[in-house]
């Protein structure tokens, strides 16, 4: 276990290595030794260090999104305000946070949704003879707006419920809000999980600082060498899946479940990881979602803040399962519409979301009526049939899964439509090349399933090492990952979201 100044030493010394080599993220790792250094240092003078963190992650958050820095301060002191007069308790609180929520989402909505709005009210009354042209406006999307809103409102509605006390102090809210490391892909943190971490400076000491060097590195080759190879094969395979061999649109059809999880689990892991060194706990937003035995499952395992997210401030406070099966039923199927929307308003996204919307709905109808037809009897279990039982759900869920997953990446209908007719009747001759593709997708696979046992292997390699050895021994495994990915690396899938 490390104190603070000794993982400082640490970390310069790594980054002495690494920059005396070639490194293609020299600037991130710049930055990160930096705000390392002097996170540790000013921990013991605590408002110093919460205005270190304020600055710093204002600005890494101009590194990408610049030009919308005034967007993210003007949402956090609306939301500031809106906790201490929900708090107040001199009005009506439901009113004021249906007004605070409102406005969140006029935000989001605004600048995620104005030209389909524009264009959809165009189309309506062209239809009812009142034609009419709307402001043409070239609005690009804020980095990050979906996630530090989802915070915003979750903040409100907690201290509404009187589930945290409303955040007396600007600093401590604005630094929740912008952190750094999860501003723009999450996780999605709770105020109460997040706030009580910077009192008093914060911890003094870096718990478990193997696991996050781990999952800093797993990260990285996550995203460099997976994603950055199947990125480059699956995206020309979907782009004109009518040009393709049939084994390479199948081919694809089994990458891209990789594809989307290590690109997110990537970020997620490298989030955590950095989040860690500078002592904040993080939620964990993956737990093995490919082996969910059924839908719902597969969704308490696949962005986990997001799927708890949704639960607590839109499927529960609509009813739940409280009002009624109908209504259960109903919610499930709106709310994953809602869940595509969300992602754009794009008839692709619209069919992921009734796809998992229905298997959701289905799984509930059919878990409902065997709860019925059983009525509390229990029967034995076979081990054998029950293994098998688990085995053959896994392989249903899983196909089910990334049959969606075929329109979450498709362009459109007509290009998932086409996509699933190649896999049956390409006449394409096949590639060549595709040979080491598959062998990537193998090892992905086998990555996914030993995720767990790998990262504890890394762990303990790193307790045991000599710690002045500990620099050099991750600098060249940094070193390797970047060797052996793509020299360009392809953006993260949910910066787009």
């Amino acid at each position: 276990m490390f104190n603070g100044c000794e993982w400082c030493i640490i970390w310069v010394d790594i980054i002495f290595y690494i920059l005396t080599m070639y490194f293609p993220t020299v600037e991130f790792l710049s930055f990160f030794t930096f705000v390392l250094f002097f996170n540790w240092i000013l921990k013991r003078f605590p408002l110093l260090w919460k205005v270190f963190l304020l600055l710093v992650s204002y600005w890494f958050y101009s590194f990408l999104g610049a030009e919308f820095i005034w967007l993210l301060t003007v949402t956090i002191l609306i939301n500031y305000l809106g906790g201490l007069l929900i708090s107040f308790r001199l009005w009506h609180q439901g009113i004021l946070l249906s007004l605070f929520v409102i406005i969140n989402l006029c935000i989001l909505g605004f600048f995620k949704y104005y030209d389909f709005f524009r264009t959809g009210s165009e189309a309506l009354l062209s239809f009812i003879g009142l034609p009419f042209t709307l402001l043409v406006v070239d609005i690009a999307m804020p980095l990050g707006i979906s996630f530090y809103i989802f915070r915003s409102i979750s903040y409100l509605v907690d201290v509404y419920s009187k589930k945290i006390e409303a955040c007396r102090s600007l600093l401590d809210f604005s630094i929740y809000i912008s952190f750094f490391p999860q501003i723009f892909s999450g996780p999605i943190e709770r105020a109460g999980d997040f706030l009580p971490q910077l009192k008093n400076g914060g911890v003094k000491k870096v718990e478990g600082v193997e696991k996050y060097l781990t999952l800093i590195l797993l990260g990285f080759f996550k995203k460099l060498v997976i994603v950055g190879y199947l990125m480059i094969f699956t995206d020309p395979v979907f782009a004109v899946p009518e040009n393709q061999s049939s084994f390479a649109v199948w081919l694809s059809f089994f990458a891209y479940p990789l594809v989307i999880y290590f690109d997110f689990s990537g970020y997620t892991d490298m989030a955590i990881g950095l989040a860690g060194l500078l002592g904040f706990k993080s939620a964990i937003n993956f737990d093995y979602p490919y082996l969910a035995k059924n839908i719902k499952e597969f969704w308490r395992k696949w962005h986990i803040s997001l799927s708890k997210w949704v639960r607590d401030y839109i499927y529960i406070p609509l009813g739940g399962s409280r009002k009624g099966l109908l209504r259960k039923y109903f919610l499930l199927l709106f709310i994953m519409m809602v869940i595509g929307i969300w992602h754009d308003a794009t008839e692709n996204y619209l069919v992921w979301g009734l796809i998992n919307g229905l298997g959701l709905a289905l799984f509930a109808m059919l878990s409902d009526a065997l709860k019925w037809i059983l009525k509390g009897r229990d029967f034995p279990r076979i081990p054998v049939l029950s293994w098998l039982s688990d085995i053959f759900s896994i392989v249903i869920t899983y196909l089910f899964v990334s049959i969606s997953w075929v329109f979450f990446k498709a362009s459109n209908i007509n290009n998932a439509l086409e996509f699933f007719y190649a896999m049956m009747y390409s006449d394409k001759p096949l590639e060549p090349f595709l040979l080491y593709i598959l062998l990537i997708v193998l090892c992905g696979y086998l990555l996914f399933l030993f995720e767990r046992q790998i990262i504890k292997c890394f762990e303990l390699l790193f307790k045991r090492i000599y710690w002045p050895l500990l620099p050099i021994l991750y600098t060249i495994l940094v070193l390797m990952v970047f060797k052996l990915g793509q020299d360009t690396v392809p953006s993260f899938i949910y910066f787009n979201f």
